[in-house]
């Protein structure tokens, strides 16, 4: 049981429920802010600026008349403008403008300028990348950053690492004479050939010393999220003790047996709740960029493995402009694989069914809040890149939908028609409602 699962009167349903409602507050907040914060540059005037959907629970009015509220429903915001007619800008209130005095109208979203109605509309999701930036530079700056270095900084507790007798602050030198440059291939060496016994020699205080290690951990599947295992029936917390003729000792036999079957069939076992049962899974396709830039196919089955040898690298703490170059660089890594995971699933080399929803991402954020505050932030600045960037879609209601419609009024020197414009917006919302009811019924699927 985590932290918040033990805060009184609260329960274990806190520990999804809190942590989801701070990131996504955080996220929207921001995203809603730059709308905002750039139409004030602008000199657009906001009447409300909302946080969730539906019944006001509380608010406020401030001096400039912008009404500020927090609503019942958590999934979401917006801020509405002065002469819109709705929250999403879709069309203006010409009623109300017709009231409006000059002065007013000056002031409105519909009389801005093209230029300053798509610098507002964008600034949602640039304040979003710019947030995942800032959140990432500050954890790196206060908690360090992933390093290669062979230095341990993490053991966990009852896995084979501590039972080995590693330290925080020990540096691997050798695993059986060889010498170690970077704790990945420390990791690849123990895992990839399980139940061997390795003499790996360590710095501590100054002092060599070394350590037998063996690494047996099973398959454990920590999680089957989706995929082709979820779908012939294989669930989380299973075993898996052999797949056709070979006997599967660690995860690593798994993810080769799997790598090398070209997408044929394989005949698993896996034990659970002390029974042996069996299953059929065909891996499906994978494209990924290698390092080169090369696109190269694999197989995946969908599965994650159980606890690790117990052993993480010591993160490495950095200054300003370092961290600020890794939160950039991070975030331009999300931006681009999940834009390479959707341009997959059209194009039939990713699961869809890898989709997840509001149920998921409560999920994640409990699982990262119980791993500390620091995992926690990291997950907010992922996932406002990624809402920031689903944003920029050129779907109508959404932010890019909105751009594409300015681009259009560019080029043809005057605003699609409101009929043209509203049947957009209409099939807009229906392809976003449809989305977020796949994306949940496959939440609702992993739990059955």
């Amino acid at each position: 049981m985590g932290f918040i699962e033990q805060i009184p009167f609260i329960g274990s349903s806190a520990y999804y429920l809190i942590p989801f409602i701070f990131v996504l507050s955080i996220v929207v907040a921001v995203h809603e802010y730059g709308h905002y914060i750039v139409a004030k540059w602008c000199g657009v005037h906001s009447d409300v600026f909302s946080l969730g959907f539906g019944p006001e629970l509380f608010g406020w009015d401030d001096s400039k008349g912008t009404r500020w509220k927090v609503c019942l429903i958590p999934l979401g915001g917006y801020v509405k403008f002065r002469g819109d007619a709705d929250a999403a800008s879709a069309r203006a209130d010409d009623e109300a403008i017709e009231t409006m005095t000059e002065e007013e109208l000056a002031r409105s979203f519909p009389r801005a300028t093209l230029l300053r109605r798509a610098l507002i509309v964008a600034a949602g999701p640039v304040f979003n990348f710019v947030l995942a930036v800032v959140i990432l530079a500050g954890v790196g700056m206060v908690s360090g950053i992933a390093s290669d270095k062979p230095v341990i900084g993490t053991v966990i507790e009852d896995t084979e690492g501590s039972r080995a007798g590693f330290l925080v602050g020990d540096r691997v030198l050798e695993i059986d004479g060889e010498a170690v440059t970077s704790f990945r291939k420390f990791g690849q060496t123990v895992i990839n050939e399980g139940g061997r016994t390795y003499e790996v020699a360590i710095e501590r205080d100054g002092r060599r010393m070394t350590l037998p290690f063996t690494y047996t951990y099973p398959a454990e599947l920590a999680d089957v999220p989706s995929g082709a295992a979820y779908d012939a029936g294989i669930r989380k917390g299973d075993i898996v003790t052999r797949i056709g003729d070979k006997e599967i000792g660690v995860f690593q036999d798994l993810r080769n047996a799997v790598l090398a079957s070209d997408g044929k069939e394989l005949p698993f076992e896996v034990l659970r709740n002390g029974e042996t049962l069996k299953f059929a899974v065909t891996p499906r396709p994978h494209t990924r960029t290698n390092d080169d830039g090369e696109e190269v196919q694999s197989w995946l089955i969908g599965v994650q493995g159980g606890p690790s040898f117990g052993l993480r690298a010591a993160p490495e703490r950095v200054g300003l402009f370092k961290a600020v170059e890794y939160g950039t660089t991070f975030t331009i890594r999300v931006l681009g694989d999940s834009l390479s995971f959707i341009i997959d699933i059209f194009r039939g080399k990713a699961d869809s069914k890898d989709l997840g929803g509001p149920i998921r991402i409560a999920e994640v954020s409990g699982d990262a809040a119980d791993d500390g505050f620091a995992s926690l932030m990291r997950l907010t600045a992922i996932l406002s890149a990624s809402i920031g960037l689903i944003n920029l879609f050129p779907i109508p209601v959404l932010d890019g939908g909105h751009l594409l419609f300015y681009a259009i009024e560019a080029v043809r020197g005057r605003p699609m028609s409101q009929r043209m414009q509203e049947v957009g917006l209409t099939i807009g919302l229906a392809m976003v409602v449809m989305l977020m009811v796949y994306a949940t019924y496959n939440d609702v699927l992993r739990h059955v």
